[in-house]
C-alpha cells in the first residue's frame, strides 16, 4: 500500500489495520517521516482506547517513539514536533526537556496557531514544575495572539479566551489565591456561559459568597438542561439552604426559584394542590422579601396558570411586566388575558432582554399554548406571537455567529439550531416559505440534524422547488438512518416519491417506490408492532399513500396506464374503503377513456365521507371530473350540476382556488354541456364568459380559446344565426389554423350541408 491509501486507513479510524500495513511499509521504506508521524497517530489513537493501564502506557510509549523517529528522520517535520510535546505535556511525564525543546522549535516556527498550541503544552509543563510566573506568562502570552488570530471570529474568541481565563485561574486557586482565581473564572464565564466547568465554579463562587456571580452560572445550569438531575439538585438545595439561613439576594432567590420548576415533585411535593399552593407561598414570601424584582410576580402567577387559574394569574403578570417583562411572562401574560377577557389583546410589549435561550423557550410554551387551544383565532394570533418570540431569540443568536457581535449568551450552537427549526416552521406556517428556508439552513449550518433539512424540504416542496426538496430528504436518507425514527423514514420515502414524480423524473420514483414497498413487507411491518398505535396508523397510511401514489408514476411501457389501474385495483382489494385510491383512480380512468368507471370512482369517494375536510382544490376536482366524465358520456344534465358544484366550491377559495384559469375551465365545459342541451343561450352565456376572462387578463389565443370559440360557433348556428357562425370559425382559423373542427364546419357551411341543414329542418 502507499502512504495515501495508509492515510485513508487511519481517517476511517482502522487504526489496527493501518498499524499492520504500516509496519509493513517501513520495512521498506525505514526513513520515510511522513509514515512514523502516520504510525505515531495510529498508536495514539489506539493508547486513547484501551482499558488496561498497563498496555495504554505501552501504546503510548510505541506512540511517542514513533514521533520521535519521524523526527530524527525530519526534524522539520511540524506535526510530529506538535504531536509529541502534546504527549510530553499530558502523558509522559520523564520528557521534560524535550518537551521544553520541542515547544520552543514550534514557536520558532511563526506559526501563530501552531505557537498558542506549543505555549499551552509549556504553561502545563510550568504548572507541573512550580514555575507560576513562567506558567502565567506564557498563558498570557496565548491570550495576546488569540486576539490576532481571531479578531474576526468572535466565538471561537471567547472559547479561547475562556480556556485561558480558566487555566489562569486554576493557577491561583492552587496557588491559594481565591479571590483572584474567582476573578478569572468569573471573566472565563462571560466569554463562554455554556461550558464544562460551571458546576464546580458555581459551587466555589457560592463558598465564597459570590452571589451575582452564582445567580448567573445557576441561571445558565437551569436553562441548558445539561447538567445530571442529581447535580441541579444538590446544588439548588444548597442555594435553598442559604436562602432559609437568611442570606438577602434577589438573584439568587430568584434563580433557585427558576431552577426549581424543573424539580417540582421535589421541593413542592407530590399532592398537586398542595404544591401549588406551596409554590405560591414561595413567591409570595420572595415578593414581600423584594417587591421590586419581576420574576416572583411571574413565578407566583404560573403556579395560578398550570392549574388554569387564569383570572388569577393575570394580575401577576401584569405586575411581573410592568416591573420588567420576562419573554415567558409575556407569552403567559397574553394568553392569561385571553382566557380571562374573552378576547385577544391588541399586541404584547416588547424588553431588551438580552438571553436568546430564555425568548426561544418562551416560544416553545407559546407552541405547547397553540396546540391546546381549539379557538381559530386564537391560535392564528398565538401563531404572530410565537414568531415575535423565535424571532427575537435569532436576532440575538444570529449576530454573535454571523456579525461577530452580541455575548456568549447566544453561543450555544445547537440552541441556535433548534430555535432555527422552531422559528423556519413558525415561518413555514405563516406562509413565509423563502425565509423559513433561509433560517433552516442557518441552523443547519450550525448544528447539522435531520428535522432542520425535513422543516426545510417542506418549505421548497411548497415554493414548487421539488429538486431541493427531494435533496434535502435524500440526504436525510443518506445520512441520518441511525437517529431516523422509523414512522419519519417511511413519511420521507412517500413525500420523496411525490417529488420526484412531479419532476417527472419516473425511474427513480418507481425504484423508491419498489424499494419501501419491499421493506415495508420484510421488515417495517414487524418493527412497527413494537410502536404507539398513532405511529403505527401514520405508517399504514403513508404505505397506502405511496401504494395509491403509483397512479402517477409512469414507465415506457406499452400497458403503462393499465398497469397503473390494475396497481390501484389491487391495493382496493385489500383496501376497500381507501379514500386515495378512488381518487387518484378516477384521473386515471378519465385518462383512459373509462368514464363510467370514472363517475364510479367519484361516487366511491364521496360514499367514504370527509369530503369537507378536504382541501379545497382536491373538493373541486371531485365535482369536476365527475362533470368531465358525464360530458363525455352526454349526461349533460349531470355534468352541468357537476360543474356548477364545482362553481360554488371554488367560490369558497381563495385566489389560488377561485382562479381566472380555473374559472374559465369550468365556464368551458359549461357551455359544452348547455350546448348539449341545446340550450344556447345559457352556451352562448358561458362561452362569453371565457372571452370576457381572456380580455381582463390579456391573454393570448391558444387550444382552449379555440375550443370554446368553437362552442360558441355551434350556439349561434344552434339559434339560426349561421352569419355569427361563420364569423366565428373565420376568427378561430386566423388565430389558429390547424385547429380541425372549424375547419371540418367551415367545409360543412361552404358545401351548405351537416348539421346547419339538420337544424333549420328540426326548426320548421
Amino acid at each position: 500500500m502507499n502512504l495515501e491509501e495508509l492515510e485513508r486507513l487511519y481517517n476511517e479510524q482502522a487504526y489496527t489495520v493501518a498499524i499492520i500495513q504500516l509496519e509493513a511499509y517501513l520495512e521498506e521504506h525505514p526513513a520515510e517521516a511522513a509514515a512514523w508521524h502516520l504510525m505515531g497517530l495510529c498508536k495514539l489513537e489506539i493508547a486513547k482506547a484501551e482499558d488496561e493501564r498497563d498496555e495504554m502506557i505501552a501504546e503510548y510509549h510505541t506512540a511517542y517513539e514513533a514521533f520521535s523517529k519521524a523526527l530524527e528522520y525530519n526534524p522539520q517535520h511540524i506535526q510530529a514536533r506538535v504531536h509529541r510535546a502534546y504527549m510530553g505535556a499530558n502523558v509522559m511525564g520523564d520528557k521534560t526537556a524535550e518537551t521544553l525543546s520541542d515547544c520552543q522549535i514550534i514557536m520558532d516556527s511563526g506559526d501563530e496557531e501552531l505557537i498558542t498550541r506549543a505555549l499551552l503544552y509549556r504553561f502545563q509543563i510550568w504548572v507541573l514544575e512550580n514555575e507560576t510566573d513562567k506558567a502565567l506568562e506564557d498563558i498570557h502570552r496565548s491570550l495576546e495572539i488569540y486576539h490576532s488570530l481571531y479578531q474576526d471570529d468572535l466565538p471561537q474568541l471567547n472559547v479561547a479566551k475562556f480556556q485561558c481565563y480558566t487555566r489562569i485561574g486554576d493557577v491561583y486557586y492552587h496557588n491559594d489565591n481565591k479571590p483572584v482565581a474567582l476573578d478569572y473564572y468569573r471573566q472565563a464565564f462571560q466569554c463562554t456561559v455554556y461550558n464544562n466547568r460551571t458546576l464546580s465554579t458555581l459551587h466555589f463562587a457560592l463558598e465564597m459568597a459570590d452571589y451575582d456571580f452564582a445567580a448567573d452560572m445557576l441561571h445558565i445550569m437551569s436553562t441548558a438542561g445539561e447538567h445530571r438531575d442529581d447535580d441541579m439538585l444538590k446544588i439548588l438545595q444548597k442555594v435553598k439552604a442559604l436562602l432559609d439561613q437568611g442570606v438577602r439576594h434577589s438573584a439568587l432567590a430568584r434563580e433557585y426559584c427558576w431552577g426549581t420548576i424543573d424539580f417540582w415533585n421535589q421541593f413542592y411535593g407530590d399532592d398537586d394542590a398542595e404544591g401549588t399552593l406551596e409554590q405560591i407561598s414561595t413567591g409570595k414570601r420572595f415578593i414581600a422579601l423584594y417587591p421590586e424584582e419581576s420574576y416572583f410576580y411571574h413565578f407566583t402567577g404560573t403556579a395560578l396558570f398550570n392549574i388554569g387559574s387564569f383570572s388569577e394569574a393575570l394580575p401577576y403578570y401584569e405586575k411581573a411586566i410592568a416591573i420588567r417583562a420576562y419573554p415567558s411572562s409575556i407569552i403567559r401574560w397574553y394568553y392569561a388575558y385571553y382566557k380571562t377577557q374573552g378576547k385577544l389583546p391588541e399586541g404584547w410589549p416588547d424588553t431588551d432582554y438580552s438571553i436568546a435561550y430564555d425568548w426561544y423557550s418562551a416560544g416553545v410554551i407559546c407552541s405547547e399554548l397553540i396546540q391546546q387551544e381549539q379557538n381559530a383565532d386564537a391560535r392564528k394570533a398565538l401563531t404572530q406571537l410565537k414568531k415575535f418570540l423565535y424571532q427575537k431569540a435569532f436576532s440575538l443568536y444570529y449576530p454573535y455567529w454571523y456579525e461577530n457581535t452580541g455575548s456568549s449568551y447566544a453561543g450555544h450552537p445547537h440552541h441556535f439550531a433548534m430555535c432555527c427549526n422552531n422559528y423556519g416552521i413558525t415561518l413555514f406556517e405563516l406562509g413565509s416559505y423563502e425565509e423559513a428556508i433561509h433560517v433552516h439552513s442557518v441552523g443547519y449550518n450550525m448544528s447539522p440534524f435531520w428535522e432542520q433539512l425535513e422543516s426545510r424540504a417542506d418549505a421548497f416542496h411548497q415554493l414548487g422547488k421539488y429538486a431541493e426538496a427531494v435533496a434535502d430528504r435524500q440526504l436525510i436518507l443518506s445520512n441520518f438512518i441511525s437517529t431516523l425514527p422509523l414512522v419519519y423514514y417511511v413519511s420521507i420515502h412517500e413525500r420523496v416519491i411525490e417529488d420526484l414524480t412531479t419532476l417527472e423524473r419516473f425511474d427513480e420514483a418507481l425504484t423508491l417506490y419498489n424499494k419501501i414497498l419491499a421493506e415495508y413487507e420484510e421488515w417495517i411491518a414487524v418493527d412497527m408492532e413494537e410502536l404507539e398505535k398513532e405511529e403505527k396508523d401514520i405508517i399504514i397510511y403513508n404505505i397506502d399513500r405511496i401504494k395509491t401514489g403509483r397512479a402517477f408514476i409512469k414507465t415506457n411501457s406499452q400497458d403503462d396506464l393499465s398497469e397503473r389501474i390494475q396497481a390501484l385495483e389491487k391495493h382496493l382489494e385489500e383496501k376497500p374503503d381507501d379514500s386515495d385510491a378512488y381518487f387518484n383512480l378516477m384521473y386515471l380512468y378519465f385518462d383512459n377513456a373509462q368514464y363510467e368507471h370514472c363517475i364510479g370512482a367519484v361516487n366511491n369517494r364521496i360514499s367514504i365521507g370527509g369530503i369537507q375536510r378536504l382541501p379545497l382544490v382536491s373538493q373541486m376536482k371531485i365535482y369536476y371530473f365527475r362533470g368531465k366524465a358525464a360530458l363525455k358520456l352526454e349526461r349533460y344534465t349531470a355534468a352541468i350540476q357537476d360543474m356548477l358544484q364545482t362553481l360554488e366550491i371554488m367560490a369558497k377559495g381563495d385566489e389560488s382556488d377561485n382562479s381566472p384559469n380555473n374559472r374559465c375551465g369550468v365556464y368551458a365545459y359549461l357551455a359544452e354541456a348547455y350546448l348539449g342541451l341545446h340550450d344556447h343561450d345559457n352556451s352562448l352565456l358561458y362561452c362569453n364568459q371565457c372571452t370576457e376572462i381572456y380580455k381582463s387578463m390579456n391573454w393570448s389565443w391558444d387550444a382552449e380559446s379555440s375550443t370554446f370559440h368553437f362552442t360558441m360557433a355551434l350556439a349561434q348556428e344552434g339559434k339560426g344565426d349561421v352569419s355569427a357562425c361563420k364569423k366565428i370559425i373565420d376568427r378561430i382559423l386566423e388565430n389558429d389554423p390547424g385547429f380541425q373542427p372549424a375547419l371540418s364546419k367551415k367545409a360543412a357551411l361552404k358545401n351548405n350541408s351537416g348539421l346547419f341543414s339538420f337544424l333549420r329542418k328540426k326548426k320548421d
